[in-house]
């Protein structure tokens, strides 16, 4: 009987990832002290979905490491990473997917590793960039459907800025609390498809906050009641204020201003794709026009041509079609009074309540982006 073909065999690259988890549980004890809570929820064998909460880097290493089986990846191959993060998925290896388009290819793979009884981890929240504050993508749901897989919900805790913590040689302090196996996902006949896969990714991401304790800093919004507003002032060289022309005002300032105070965001562009967007990342040094105009050059290069899901898969269509006509609408601004020979201040405004004061925090300067470590 002919052996059926699969687009990835699994197990794979078993010497490497054997190694890779041995030396990983003696790296991982040694930096942190790592604590296991449910053993006794790993199943024996697959099909099985693992999924877990995702604050900061480390968490991907930390369920390939200490569970008990071979688990298979999915991750972000929708963009260049940093070189620690590229050395590591180089040696353990991963299947890439696309985000925010249907990546056929790497569906099928994920398929393939769950049809041969595999183990499948996954991170619903599909990043990092707000981490608490995303909503679970329906990938784990059609997975689990299509799979006949069920999933199993871990949480890890006290990850945001573990990596950072562990670098000083403080040795911090990390749970992983394995929850119970959820039953795979079926589509019931009373109920449409895209709903009921919406609802069980949702499921699965409680089920993964339900094993979080109650103070962990993911679970507590920092900030409500969140806006965005945009300043902009032309002046000519001898400091008096220009009016702009009507065709060239920002229809879409709210946005803008979202785009400009996402540091996640921005250093993406920065480091990720090696561009030099520094004076957009710091408005509040007041760079000159050109450099403005060349840094939203390269934004909109990427975002127009190998990159032109980023802002979809983050945002949402719409947000992201605003943010990107505010980032033309800035351009245009900027080559007109780069022209003029006119200098151009772009002051982006976020405003936000603090949960933790209740003061209402008015933000400048756009900061920048640590917590991944």
């Amino acid at each position: 009987m002919k052996q059926k073909e699969y687009s990835l065999p699994y197990p794979r690259r078993r010497l490497i990832r054997a190694v890779v988890k041995i030396m990983g549980r003696v790296i991982l004890r040694i930096f942190f002290r790592v604590r296991i809570n449910g053993k006794e929820n790993f199943p024996d064998k697959g099909p099985l979905i693992v999924v877990g909460n995702h604050v900061a880097v480390i968490e991907a290493a930390l369920m390939a490491v200490f569970t008990p089986w071979q688990v298979e990846l999915l991750g972000a191959g929708d963009m260049p990473q940093e070189p620690f993060v590229e050395a590591v998925e180089w040696l353990y290896d991963y299947i890439p997917i696309d985000r925010g388009s249907v990546d056929r290819a790497a569906l099928r793979k994920a398929l393939d590793i769950l049809k041969q009884g595999g183990m499948l981890g996954l991170f619903p929240e599909g990043g990092l960039w707000e981490p608490g504050a995303m909503r679970a993508q329906t990938g784990v749901a059609w997975l689990s459907y299509r799979g006949k897989a069920p999933v199993l919900p871990i949480a890890y805790v006290g990850t945001m800025g573990a990596l950072n913590t562990a670098l000083k040689f403080k040795r911090p302090r990390l749970a992983i609390n394995v929850g119970e196996v959820i039953p795979a996902a079926e589509l019931p006949k009373n109920q449409g498809r895209k709903p009921y896969l919406q609802s069980y990714a949702n499921r699965v991401m409680q089920e993964v906050k339900d094993l979080l304790p109650p103070d962990d800093p993911s679970l507590r919004p920092k900030i409500r009641e969140e806006g965005f507003e945009l300043e902009i002032t032309v002046r000519d060289q001898d400091g008096i204020s220009q009016l702009v022309p009507p065709e060239l005002a920002i229809k879409h300032p709210q946005a803008l201003a979202k785009f400009l105070h996402r540091p996640t965001i921005l250093k993406i562009f920065r480091v990720n794709f090696k561009l030099p967007i520094d004076p957009v990342q710091n408005l509040h040094k007041e760079p000159s026009t050109s450099e403005i105009s060349r840094s939203l050059e390269l934004i909109l290069e990427a975002l127009e041509g190998e990159y032109p899901y980023l802002l979809t898969y983050r945002f949402g269509p719409q947000q992201a079609e605003k943010m990107q006509h505010g980032l033309t609408e800035l351009l245009a601004l900027a080559q007109w009074a780069d022209e003029a020979g006119f200098g151009i201040r772009v002051k982006p405004v976020r405003r936000y309540t603090s949960t933790e004061t209740g003061e209402v925090v008015v933000q400048v300067e756009q900061g920048t982006f640590e917590d991944w470590m």
